[in-house]
């Protein structure tokens, strides 16, 4: 019987503080958003609501605000202070008469303990030294973390083989040629003296590699008459084309060599170009030459007025110079340029031999191998040959952990990466695989600062960076860099977050079937009132991964399904 007494009293004395408390707080109050959601890492709201009239006492005091109740943890946003029109004190006047709508805006940084929270409202009014609370109401649900379910995406980088399935490789030989004459004379003391470049040239044209072309360039000397020099270099021009096809057709008889051609000048692209006087040759020649007086002649030499000049300029200096007549015996000349076709193992024989003898490519056709193929298997264990047979090449490390991201094995993506680092720093294929890594593990801030790098060396991180723009709450940037992607998770994500919920749908509907897809298909059905949209798809969530199950239990954009038998069925 005393503890009855004493509730009693305690509850008379409360009615009675209340009687002579007669303010009143809205009864309806507004949330936006309601749920709160995330966006970014900040959840922005704003909570309305209107005093009726006649509620508010002259001489009363209102402090109000919002609280985010969460994991047994309480978070007080905005306080509103409110006082009748003969209170003392700072605050919002209220009119008795008329009351008053009031509005607060507040924004809080994201926990994810937060995506089980309830917002309630909190007022007490102080009348004559005493308080009470008059409102702890519950007003909002939250808080959704819709645009934090980014799938575990990102485009690793393949750094390039440097294999070339083409490589034309050169030989350069000169012949050359007496003053005013075009014959062949290989007793000319020139000819004599570099017989061992054109003996390579004849060497490296015996090994019969396929010929993709034979240039011919054929110079006179500056000093003589213009017209001369021309059709000096022209008649050079044939005479070298000649002993290049005399040649060919003499190897072409011979038996035991490389050479078998049905017919030289029609099978052998030559092409002979009569380059006349060579003055800029010469020119470099006098300025790389140790002759004292080299600047006062290439002064003399190009001040005068006319070519013809020029040439006589020229052609006296060689009374004087000796040098320079040696300047002018090297650009006599015909330069013949024998371009072929390096031989190549056809792409079988590699691919063959990146898995049996991988030891036995070079580095470039082993790289080159793994683009051979479509299974990953293959394509890592023909990268991980790659790091054993070249371990102080960075590319072979590089690719493996980008196969190795694609397989999702983040642990050892991890390990090659960091001695792929260690070989080649700050590389932009390394950065951008380093920030496919850490966006994984949820380390945004670092994952961008690896794209940054990435994206100033050259490479394209547009995909990967649209990632970080979700995360961000940049919905329309992300959207834009979603733009040369169609069935795509993330790109859905985007735009469903930019309000562009009809694209989003199109875009999961032809996206892999995964548990991400059909969840967030399913929130897109909550979000537009479709309750066959949201079974449906949660169901094939949930049989696909069955903790889905947990996520849909207490995820708020579900909160009006949670009492329904059907929701409760597929989720329980």
């Amino acid at each position: 019987m005393k503890n009855v007494r004493s509730l009693s009293w305690i509850i008379f004395a409360t009615a009675l503080f209340a009687g002579c408390v007669s303010t009143q707080m809205p009864e309806d109050y507004t949330v936006e958003p309601n749920p709160l959601e995330v966006h970014g890492n900040t959840v922005e709201v704003t909570v309305s609501g209107t005093i009726p009239e006649k509620s508010f006492h002259k001489k009363a005091t209102v402090e109000l605000y919002p609280v985010l109740r969460y994991a047994n943890k309480e978070l007080k946003l905005e306080t509103i202070r409110m006082k009748g029109e003969k209170a003392e004190g700072d605050g919002i006047t209220v009119s008795t008469s008329d009351g008053r709508r009031i509005e607060l805006s507040d924004s809080f940084q994201w926990e994810p303990e937060m995506k089980v929270a309830d917002l309630y409202v909190h007022a007490t009014v102080t009348r004559r030294n005493k308080t009470e609370v008059i409102q702890n109401i519950k007003i909002a649900d939250g808080v959704i973390m819709t645009p934090k379910r980014v799938a575990k995406a990102g485009e690793p980088a393949i750094a390039d083989h440097g294999y070339e399935t083409e490589t034309i490789v050169e030989q350069t030989g000169n012949i050359y040629y007496a003053y005013n004459r075009h014959n062949l004379n290989w007793n000319l003391p020139l000819n004599r003296d570099n017989q061992d470049e054109m003996d390579e040239l004849k060497a490296f044209m015996e090994r019969g590699w396929d010929i993709h072309m034979i240039q011919i360039d054929a110079w006179a000397s500056p000093e003589g008459e213009l017209s001369l020099n021309q059709e000096l270099s022209e008649n050079r021009g044939e005479t070298a084309e000649k002993f290049v096809v005399d040649w060919y057709k003499r190897k072409n008889r011979q038996k035991d060599n490389n050479i078998n051609y049905g017919n030289v000048e029609k099978d052998i692209t030559i092409v002979t170009e009569a380059k006349g006087e060579d003055f800029d040759g010469f020119m470099r020649a006098l300025n790389a030459s140790d002759i004292r007086e080299k600047s006062t002649i290439e002064n003399v030499i190009k001040s005068q007025a006319t070519r013809a000049e020029r040439e006589q300029r020229i052609k006296d200096m060689t009374v004087i110079y000796e040098e320079i007549e040696e300047m002018l015996e090297v650009l006599r000349r015909a330069e013949i340029t024998v371009h072929v076709y390096e031989p190549k193992r056809t792409e079988q024989e590699i691919a063959r031999l990146a898995t049996t003898y991988p030891d036995s490519l070079s580095r470039e056709e082993l790289l080159f191998a793994a683009t051979l193929t479509e299974e990953n298997e293959t394509k890592l264990n023909i990268y991980k040959s790659a790091t054993e047979a070249y371990p102080d090449h960075w590319v072979g490390f590089n690719n493996a952990a980008a196969i190795l991201l694609e397989m999702g094995r983040e642990d050892q993506a991890a390990r090659y990466l960091e001695q792929a680092n260690s070989l080649n720093p700050n590389d932009p294929h390394i950065a951008n695989n380093l920030g496919v890594l850490a966006a994984w593990k949820k380390d945004y801030e670092s994952a961008s600062n690896y794209y940054a790098t990435a994206s100033q060396g050259g490479l394209n991180t547009t995909y990967n960076e649209g990632v970080i723009q979700i995360i961000n709450g940049n919905y329309e940037a992300a959207v834009t860099s979603f733009q040369e992607v169609t069935c795509d998770y993330n790109k859905a994500l985007a735009l469903l977050m930019a309000g562009n919920t009809a694209e989003a749908t199109q875009v999961l509907d032809c996206a892999d079937r995964t548990a991400e897809k059909h969840y967030l298909l399913a929130v897109i059905g909550a979000r537009s009132d479709n309750a066959n949209m949201v079974y449906s798809n949660l169901r094939r969530a949930v049989d696909i991964d069955p903790e889905m199950k947990k996520e849909a239990l207490i995820d708020r954009e579900f909160v009006d399904y949670f009492g329904r038998s059907e929701f409760v069925e597929i989720v329980e």
